[in-house]
C-alpha cells in the first residue's frame, strides 16, 4: 500500500474499529436540526472518543479550528439533493488534490449501483481511486444496496427492488464492485443478518464501515444493538450521524457507541453510559 494511505488510515483507525460521525447531510438537504452550527458540533465531537468525522469538502475550512485529533473524511462529490425530480449521478465537487491540501485523511464518493447512472458512477469512482492512489489518500465508496436506496434518501425516485433479489446478496455484490473499482473503504448498510454480512465483509477486499441509516424510532437500545451487530459481523467501523447529533445527550451516546465499537462492550453495559 502507498505510504501516504497507510499513515492516513492509521489516523482513522486509532482502534481496531473506527467510530466516524458524518455530518455531510447539508449537501443533500440543507441544515437539518443538529447540524446548523458545524463548528460547535465539531468541538463537541472532538471532546469524545470518536475517531473521525465525515464532512462535505466545502465545510472543512469552517470546522478546521475545532478538529483536534479527529480524522477527516471529505466528501468529494455532490449535486444530488432532496429537490431532485429524477435520478442523476453525483458530480465531482472537489479534487483529490484539493482534499489533501485541506488536510483530509480520506475522501469519499457516492456510487449509485442499480440505477440508470450506474456506469458513469462506477467510472467516476475508478477515476477518483486512481487520483487518490497517486496522492496517497485513502478513498471510500459509499454504496447503498439498490433495494435500500429509496429508504436511505427518503424518496421514491429509484427503481423498485428486483423480485427475488435479497438485500444480503446485494450488499455482498455491491461492496465487491466498489473494491474492484479501487475503493479502499466501503460505506454500506447492515443487512440485518450477521452470518451473511460477515461473509460479505470477508469477500469485499476493502475496509467496511456501516451507515446508521434513517433516524431511529427513538430507541437508544436499537441504535446500540445495531452497533453491536456490526461489530459481531466483522465490520471495521460505524458511520452514525443523525442518531448521534440529533440525540439529546450526544456525548453520552457517543461514549456508549465507542464502548461497543472500540472495546466490544455489551449493549447492556454501554446502555448505562447514557444515564
Amino acid at each position: 500500500m502507498v505510504t501516504g494511505k497507510e499513515v492516513r488510515l492509521q489516523r482513522i483507525w486509532k482502534h481496531r474499529r473506527a467510530v466516524i460521525v458524518p455530518f455531510d447531510h447539508g449537501g443533500f438537504s440543507g441544515p437539518q436540526p443538529g447540524i446548523e452550527d458545524l463548528l460547535r458540533l465539531t468541538e463537541r465531537v472532538a471532546r469524545t472518543h470518536a475517531d473521525g468525522i465525515l464532512v462535505s469538502g466545502g465545510m472543512i475550512p469552517h470546522i478546521a479550528p475545532a478538529v483536534g485529533t479527529l480524522a477527516i473524511m471529505a466528501r468529494l462529490d455532490g449535486g444530488f439533493t432532496k429537490f431532485a425530480r429524477g435520478v442523476t449521478d453525483y458530480q465531482q465537487m472537489m479534487s483529490v488534490q484539493d482534499a489533501v491540501a485541506m488536510g483530509a485523511d480520506a475522501g469519499i464518493v457516492f456510487t449509485l449501483i442499480g440505477t440508470p447512472v450506474e456506469s458513469a458512477s462506477i467510472h467516476r469512482l475508478g477515476m477518483n481511486a486512481g487520483d487518490a492512489t497517486k496522492a496517497g489518500l485513502p478513498l471510500a465508496a459509499e454504496i447503498i444496496p439498490p433495494s435500500l436506496l429509496n429508504n436511505h434518501f427518503g424518496m421514491q425516485l429509484f427503481p423498485k427492488p428486483a423480485k427475488g433479489v435479497h438485500v444480503n446478496d446485494e450488499i455482498a455484490q455491491t461492496m465487491r464492485i466498489g473494491a474492484e473499482a479501487g475503493a479502499d473503504i466501503i460505506k454500506t448498510r447492515y443487512s440485518g443478518d450477521a452470518d451473511s454480512f460477515r461473509r460479505a465483509v470477508k469477500s469485499a477486499h476493502a475496509r467496511v464501515i456501516v451507515a446508521g441509516g434513517p433516524l431511529s424510532s427513538g430507541s437508544d437500545e436499537a441504535v446500540l444493538e445495531l452497533a453491536a451487530d456490526c461489530v459481531s459481523a466483522g465490520a471495521d467501523g460505524i458511520v452514525f450521524g443523525r442518531n448521534v447529533w440529533q440525540h439529546p445527550r450526544m456525548e453520552k451516546m457517543l461514549a456508549a457507541l465507542c464502548a461497543i465499537v472500540h472495546e466490544e462492550e455489551t449493549v447492556a453495559r454501554a446502555r448505562k453510559l447514557l444515564r
